[in-house]
């Protein structure tokens, strides 16, 4: 079984309950909370719109997309409303030494290639 690769996001001190927090690292755009049941990181990316969702409202442990009104668990990443359908990624939290980290996510696998265009 291969090792899980953590990446760093943000000290868990700043992570305040019911704010959220947008982070780049490299080419991923995270979104983070604390919520009651813990901290939670979602990518940062409607899959409606594909517009950032951290100016979205944030309320009871969902965010609303601020282009067309879906809403997305923190949670599950489940799209709680159309537009949207398909869910946001969840990434794997990990505190370590007062760090914040999420596991590096698997990359996708590769596309089907179907006839010669592909």
């Amino acid at each position: 079984m291969a090792e899980r690769e953590l990446i760093a996001v943000m000290p868990m001190s700043e992570v305040e309950p019911g704010a959220l927090y947008a982070r780049t690292i490299g080419e991923l755009e995270v979104l983070v909370c604390r919520l009651d049941d813990g901290v939670h990181a979602v990518e940062n990316r409607c899959t409606h719109g594909a517009s950032r969702l951290e100016a979205g409202r944030f309320r009871n442990g969902e965010v609303t997309c601020p282009l067309h009104g879906a809403r997305f668990s923190v949670r599950t990443g489940k799209a709680m409303c159309a537009p949207a359908r398909v869910p946001i990624k969840v990434f794997e939290v990990v505190e370590e030494g007062g760090t914040l980290h999420i596991v590096k996510p698997a990359p996708p696998p590769p596309r089907q290639k179907f006839g010669p265009l592909g």
